[in-house]
């Protein structure tokens, strides 16, 4: 991974705890559920903040919720904020929201590819209830897994895949192909609007998933709802109302860190504070 320059993970950092205050007051003064999810739930909770190599930050919602909040905050959000998504960013591969910082600019590998001028960002993603029946849960999943791997093969031809994956240049090839297909075949709105319809449940159980991630884990209602506070770097966000149970969900043994070479970061090519200035380097 390639490494950021002194201070600019902490710029940036700072960039996205504005984020986090400006959603979390548009959610409260409209009453929004929302709850700080994946990497910035794990730092709340061990680290009382950031966890020091994180540089992104995540909510999720309940559907409801999601729908409400995409509805108010192209018109709520203060300036200097917008919504973005799949409808109204080119270049976007992403089937959930972002708030964008305006005027900055995060652009990673993929961004770059796909064309997207991505800006430093927080991440909105809408949560489901899991279908009771077993059967068409596991249908329900299947979908929104296609669903957004198309998508995101739709901004790209090259994803990442690892050097030691068996068939490499075959797996290559064929992501070209379906990139190529999906990119003449389908506009991004349209499998927004299946990936929504397909996480809808038939039967709803107690049981709830990320439809942009649904193989990320399966939450009991109890692990999430109802939300509560939690500090997070000197601000109170919302939070799973059983974080523990939540965080194992997700990741096991979450009170043991990471070896270094695990670290993993969103580190991009291009990281410009609405300077004009890419602190990357050109």
């Amino acid at each position: 991974m390639r490494p950021y320059p002194a201070g600019a993970l902490e710029r940036l950092q700072e960039a996205e705890r504005g984020i986090l205050r400006v959603v979390d007051a548009l959610c409260r003064e409209n009453g929004i559920d929302y709850f700080i999810d994946s990497g910035t739930c794990l730092g709340a909770v061990r680290h009382g903040g950031f966890i020091p190599w994180d540089d992104d930050t995540d909510i999720g919602m309940a559907y409801e919720d999601y729908r409400r909040f995409v509805e108010l905050a192209p018109r709520a959000l203060p300036k200097g904020y917008s919504l973005a998504t799949c409808q109204n960013t080119p270049g976007f591969t992403s089937l959930w929201v972002k708030v964008f910082l305006d005027g900055t600019r995060f652009i990673d590998d993929v961004s770059m590819e796909a064309g997207c001028n991505q800006a430093i960002f927080l991440d909105v993603f809408p949560f489901f209830r899991e279908d009771a029946d077993p059967a068409r849960a596991r249908s329900q999943k299947a979908t929104c897994l296609k669903l957004q791997r198309m998508s995101y093969l739709h901004g790209i031809a090259h994803p990442k895949i690892p050097t030691d994956s068996s068939f490499r240049g075959l797996k290559a090839t064929a992501c070209s192909v379906v990139h190529h297909t999906i990119a003449h075949a389908w506009k991004p709105e349209e499998l927004s609007r299946q990936l929504l319809m397909a996480a809808q449940p038939e039967v709803p159980s107690e049981r709830w998933f990320n439809a942009t991630y649904p193989l990320a884990g399966v939450y009991e209602t109890s692990e999430i709802f109802p939300t509560k506070d939690i500090a997070f770097d000197g601000m109170t966000l919302r939070a799973p109302c059983d974080c523990d149970a939540y965080l194992r969900t997700l990741y096991g043994d979450y009170h043991e860190l990471p070896p270094l070479e695990d670290r993993y970061t969103h580190c991009p090519l291009v990281l410009d504070f609405g300077d004009g200035v890419n602190v990357m380097g050109e």
